[in-house]
């Protein structure tokens, strides 16, 4: 109850206070103009952190804890926001900015806001010190779009309080509780259209409570791995947005601390997704991975590990999605003289490395959930033993089946279904290999057989998902902009002009639909996109779904006039173009 308390008070308080932000800062002039690098389109006032901070400390002090940690990072918080407000007001260069942070995070450390996950307590210092600094900067980095960065500080907030409650810890609840309701009153005004943004004195206060809230809630597992499972798995979306920004900006010879539209979000928006959309993504993916984090506590360990590298996998092909994504116009990517000419191509242009780890990366988590669910969740030592040992002879048959195979020669985004047989192969041969192994180095005693069986089926499974992330990243995520087209013909021609301009970013154009005479087609779905009507149809359609094109993708009847359906379009002012097969016999 005194969660809800103060979730209610500091919300009611934020949803009170912004407003009043907003009336001073158009009286005042405190507004900022639409910008080429920003995606505001209209004057919008600023300082909206302040409403932030005022909800937060208030209904800190009178319902919260005014001791101990909790009073430790209530001071820090004040710190950041007058640090964050002073560069808003003015423009503080980046090294002082950061300067101040890292002072601030020091200070809080040396008065106890520490982790206590290592063995070596002097080892936490400096760990919790960058925690602290990373997560502060990656949320002050995230602020990008409307509604971002307050929404991920309302998910995580919550989250975290949620996880005190569970866990015994009021003082951790409280505090983020605070937090998640000022969020949720600002957020009110921030989400688009935003009618005021938060700044950098909004951005790292929230960053530096919810970093010091997660050191809250670090303690307390079994396991180092799921102590930091908590604090990553709540941040997990400015992190993952701060990790690919930056290699971005760095691989494209740009500043780091230079803005843009290249965050996660904008990319996002690149790929057809709205603003709304693609914030709400972002946000629903925080709560997915904020849930998944606190149920992966009462799991045991090795399953919780198997269940974060597949997470972990997931995330690091998204984040190759979306780096595919052009976002810097008319730039090209600096040589780098520091390295060896070979050793550049083998790290810059080569992905077999990424599908090697991935690979095994995933073979080892198939293995492990093989033996868990032979022996229903739990490994005793002997067991623990017999899987340890058998687990790099394991792999290195399956790798090098792979190899054998030539699977590492293939492209990813064009995945078919041929090298779906070969990897099937290659996974037979694999296990073949692995049992080989296991005999003539063990003689395959206390080995169970039904291991093997179940670990080549999620092997394959795994393996194979795997290398249809990017198409499934690419029809789930991405909505091509462009012009709005119909293609006449739900047979191969269809298919392949679909992908086509799916694919192909040079070419402008949206479909919306197939027409085809068949009547056996009419409803069908062809790669997600269903058969509308027939040829009697154009017209309706056309106006209908605003179609400005209409291609005829039907390639078996090169002899069949189309002169009724170039007519059709030419009443309905709709461009009509016949597509010709690649090969004339």
């Amino acid at each position: 109850m005194d969660l809800l308390t103060i979730f209610g008070l500091s919300l009611a308080l934020a949803a009170g206070l912004t407003p009043l932000v907003i009336l001073a800062a158009r009286r005042l002039g405190w507004v900022v103009e639409p910008r080429e690098d920003r995606w505001h389109q209209k004057p919008t006032a600023v300082y909206g952190g302040v409403a932030i901070y005022l909800s937060f400390i208030i209904s800190f002090f009178i319902l919260g804890p005014l001791e101990g940690l909790p009073l430790v990072l209530a001071g820090g918080a004040t710190a950041m926001f007058l640090l964050g407000l002073a560069d808003d007001i003015f423009e503080l260069k980046p090294q002082l900015k950061f300067l101040g942070q890292l002072l601030v995070a020091m200070v809080a450390v040396s008065l106890g806001l520490s982790f206590d996950i290592f063995p070596w307590p002097w080892l936490n210092v400096p760990f919790t010190v960058l925690w602290l600094v990373g997560v502060t900067n990656a949320v002050n980095i995230l602020d990008n779009m409307d509604g971002l960065s307050s929404g991920v500080a309302l998910v995580a907030g919550g989250i975290l309080a949620v996880i005190g409650l569970v866990r015994g810890s009021p003082e951790m609840g409280i505090l983020a509780a605070a937090l998640a309701g000022a969020s949720a009153g600002f957020l009110i005004y921030n989400f688009n259209p935003a009618k005021i943004f938060m700044g950098d004195c909004g951005s790292l206060m929230l960053g530096f409570v919810l970093a010091g809230c997660t050191v809250l809630g670090a303690g307390g597992a079994s396991h180092l791995t799921l102590s930091l499972l908590i604090p990553v798995g709540v941040l997990v979306v400015p992190l993952f947005d701060t990790t690919l920004v930056s290699f971005q900006r760095t691989s494209h010879g740009r500043s780091i601390a230079q803005g843009g539209r290249d965050h996660s979000s904008h990319r996002l928006v690149f790929l057809g997704l709205s603003e709304k959309k693609a914030v709400l993504l972002l946000l629903a993916i925080s709560l997915a991975c904020g849930l998944l984090s606190l149920a992966l506590q009462y799991v045991p360990p090795l399953l919780a590990a198997v269940i974060i590298v597949l997470a972990a996998v997931v995330f690091v092909f998204f984040g190759v999605f979306l780096a595919g994504v052009k976002v810097y116009e008319g730039e090209q990517k600096p040589r780098r003289r520091w390295l060896n000419p070979t050793l550049g191509r083998l790290l810059l242009f080569k992905k077999q490395l990424l599908q090697i780890t991935a690979d095994l990366l995933l073979f080892s988590a198939a293995y492990v959930s093989a033996w868990l669910l032979r022996y229903e969740g739990h490994l005793d030592g002997e067991q623990m033993a017999l899987l340890t040992r058998s687990l790099p002879w394991v792999l290195a048959a399956k790798m090098i089946s792979l190899w054998l195979f030539k699977v590492y020669r293939g492209e990813w985004r064009y995945v078919s279904v041929h090298a779906m047989i070969q990897l099937g192969k290659a996974c037979v041969l694999g296990s073949l290999l692995a049992v080989l192994a296991l005999v003539l180095l063990f003689n395959f005693e206390l080995y169970p057989r039904s291991v093997i069986i179940i670990d080549f089926i999620l092997g394959f499974v795994l393996v194979g998902g795997c290398r249809f992330l990017l198409r499934i990243f690419t029809e789930s995520v991405a909505s091509k902009k462009g012009v709005p087209v119909l293609i006449m013909g739900a047979g191969d021609g269809g298919a392949m002009l679909l992908r086509e301009l799916r694919n192909n970013p040079g070419l402008p154009y949206r479909p919306v639909g197939f027409v085809d005479d068949d009547p056996a087609k009419q409803g069908l779905v062809i790669h997600g996109i269903k058969v509308l009507g027939t040829r009697a149809d154009l017209a309706d359609l056309a106006g209908r779904h605003g179609v400005e094109k209409v291609f005829i993708a039907i390639l078996s009847s090169p002899e069949e006039p189309f002169s009724e359906v170039v007519a059709a379009c030419e009443e309905c002012g709709v461009e009509c173009a016949r597509i010709q097969p690649i090969i004339k016999l």
